[in-house]
């Protein structure tokens, strides 16, 4: 049998999942997805990933594959290194759950089986140096836009990251206006600048919504991208420069809008003397895995 790899992106609501062929290749007709709610109890959370590894090690063996390596990207906080989640503010349930040890003890896979975890923003950069917009760089960073707001950087072509496995540099707490960043350059950011800007009372707006009407010409959906990308703009820019950052993308959802925000970000950072490109990330669903796929040797 041919070995595989499986590798898993987890989200807030959903665990996705693909196989990797010998040749790190992603079996295009071998990606699925596993319902795994951040706000679920330990037996939904954990159920969630044996299910996983149960529907993948079918999929392998149909196609005459077997399992020989498992890699997550996971949010945090988590302790990449020992496989065990930090988070208080989600995925409750499983703070301090060794999931190493729930993916080792799967039939499917054994206790020699490598199991690895990646930071969710650190496997997408990771994917985009290696087959991405950020290859040929060695001092890249890459914002991810989504839910939250994530930050991740390569300098002289290794990840920075703390002694638990997180990025090194966080930006989504730094003080912003009457909060964080992560207030007003995330989902929750950029709905909360477009009821400002439109007087817009609907609460259950989205940022797919916004982006929809900001591409047919509504000035003020426009206008709270445009703000965004300046604040995030504002905000990278001594950092960019500090860290003589080449290459900058951006992952995550909302970055599928990228052409929105682009003009004022790149307006910002237009002096930031290092940075060569200013991008959406090339593989945004796939980077993770890419990522994911230089931590199984």
């Amino acid at each position: 049998m041919n070995d595989c790899l499986l590798l898993f992106d987890v989200g807030g609501t959903f665990l996705k999942a693909v196989i990797a062929d010998s040749d790190r290749r992603l079996v295009e007709d071998a990606e699925f997805s596993v319902p795994m709610p951040s706000s679920g109890s330990r037996e939904e959370i954990t159920g969630a990933l044996v299910t996983a590894v149960t529907r993948g090690a079918a999929l392998a063996a149909g196609r005459g594959m077997r399992i020989a390596g498992v890699a997550v990207c996971f949010p945090g906080p988590f302790d990449y290194n020992r496989g065990v989640s930090m988070m208080e503010h989600k995925f409750q349930a499983i703070r301090s759950v060794s999931l190493t040890g729930i993916l080792r003890s799967h039939a499917a896979l054994g206790a020699d089986v490598p199991v690895k975890f990646l930071h969710d923003v650190n496997a997408a950069l990771v994917g985009e140096m290696a087959r991405g917009r950020a290859r040929g760089f060695r001092n890249a960073a890459l914002v991810s836009l989504g839910t939250g707001l994530g930050y991740a950087c390569c300098l002289d072509s290794v990840l920075q990251v703390n002694p638990y496995g997180s990025p090194l540099i966080t930006i989504f707490r730094m003080p912003y206006g009457d909060g964080i960043l992560e207030d007003y350059v995330s989902k929750r950011g950029i709905t909360r600048l477009y009821r400002e800007l439109s007087g817009c009372t609907d609460g259950e707006i989205t940022v797919a919504e916004i982006a929809s009407r900001a591409f047919g010409g509504e000035e003020a959906a426009r206008g709270a991208f445009d703000r965004a990308g300046r604040i995030l703009g504002d905000t990278l820019a001594p950092i960019l420069t500090q860290y003589g950052i080449e290459c900058l993308l951006c992952g995550g959802q909302i970055s599928k809008s990228f052409e929105l925000f682009a003009p004022a970000l790149r307006e910002c950072l237009r002096d930031v003397p290092d940075l060569k490109v200013i991008a959406q990330a090339e593989n945004i669903t796939n980077a993770p895995f890419y990522g994911l796929l230089s931590i199984l040797q």
